[in-house]
């Protein structure tokens, strides 16, 4: 009898080891899994963790699925990125802020691996829903302004910009053609830029209103790129296209405005040239300033038209027909070594190119 009891207690001490060592292997795979810092090595090391134990339905089951996600998401295993996100949303007691990451994972991925584009877009709205409704709570119940502020502006700058971002491109991939997909894709990126002012949405504005001039959709082009436009430190194809979509227009004051900020960052014969051109008749001095320059970049050219609209322009004013003509060749050679000295160029000294024409001569050539 005893004997056997000796045998019962080995047996019983036996099993309890095998599970006391098996627990402390799951924890040591576990802790080896979630501690290690390469991506690469942490990612391997889940999935080892979760062919021996993913079927276990325990609190540690959800952060695993967790990180398998978030460790695909780094390596831009984006397929793996989806198996592992959508296994992490079943566990409802995942909290929000983990939710809101794996939704915005799960958007980026299905936009990028082009496998499910609806629920890509799908996705990319749960992440703006779920985002607004954080920021939401956390505007009532904050004292705390700064770290409200800081809280919101993270919120927005990782998760409803860029979502915004994927619900624009999907519009765009869907409907390069179609003006009105292409108007609801602008709007979409228009509103990232407002929310985080970011270069990634300002050149996603730029391209889709791009196309919206290509189609012809002028106004809606318009209002996109002077959501974008900086005006202290105007980025020169943003004002340019803007400039082009007025003279469409018609309206030169507005196409002159946007052109001198194009060129503030370009300094173009061609461009000076066209400024010229739509300011003269309305404002001589300022079409004599952009000639001036603009024959100055065509390294003096004299038969350029900018220098024939220059010596049109400046001879046949008023108050330099009635100087003499020595008077008249020093204000000519002024303008342009006013010019020179504005882009950067040494003044000459003599007559101006051309100098020696009379002023009946000039005043035989026509402007437009």
């Amino acid at each position: 009898m005893r004997k056997k009891l000796i045998i019962a207690s080995i047996v019983v001490t036996l099993f309890a080891s095998m599970l006391l060592f098996s627990a402390n292997k799951k924890d040591e795979m576990w802790r080896k899994a979630i501690t290690e810092k390469d991506t690469k090595l942490r990612f391997e090391y889940l999935k080892e963790y979760e062919a021996l134990y993913g079927d276990k339905k325990d609190k540690v089951t959800r952060y695993l699925y967790l990180n398998l996600a978030n460790a695909a998401y780094k390596l831009q295993n984006f397929d793996e990125t989806i198996q592992y996100g959508e296994q992490a949303l079943t566990f409802d007691e995942t909290d929000a802020t983990n939710r809101l990451n794996v939704l915005f994972m799960l958007a980026n991925a299905f936009k990028v691996t082009k496998k499910d584009v609806d629920k890509a877009a799908h996705y990319a709205q749960l992440t703006i829903d779920l985002a607004n409704e954080l920021i939401k709570k956390r505007e009532e119940i904050d004292r705390d302004p700064e770290a409200m502020q800081k809280f919101i502006n993270n919120y927005k700058t990782f998760f409803l910009a860029p979502a915004l971002r994927i619900q624009s491109q999907l519009l765009y991939s869907k409907g390069k053609d179609d003006v009105a997909l292409l108007k609801e894709a602008t709007v979409k990126a228009c509103e990232a830029f407002k929310i985080d002012g970011s270069e990634r949405s300002a050149d996603l504005v730029f391209t889709l209103a791009y196309n919206l001039y290509k189609k012809q959709a002028t106004d809606n082009t318009i209002e996109a790129l002077i959501t974008i436009l900086d005006k202290e430190k105007p980025e020169h194809k943003v004002s340019y296209l803007l400039a082009n979509s007025y003279i469409r227009k018609n309206d030169k004051a507005k196409a002159a405005e946007y052109f001198e900020m194009a060129y503030q960052s370009s300094k173009k014969a061609t461009l000076a040239k066209k400024i010229g051109q739509l300011v003269h008749k309305n404002n001589v001095d300022k079409g004599i300033k952009y000639f001036a320059e603009a024959f100055v970049l065509m390294d003096s050219n004299k038969q350029s038209d900018a220098y024939k609209y220059l010596e049109n322009l400046y001879f046949n004013k008023p108050d330099v027909k009635s100087k003499s003509p020595a008077e008249q060749e020093k204000g000519f050679r002024a303008i342009i070594n006013a010019a020179r000295v504005r882009l950067g160029k040494e003044p000459v000294s003599g007559p101006p190119p051309g100098a020696e024409k009379t002023t009946e001569s000039q005043t035989e050539t026509g402007t437009t």
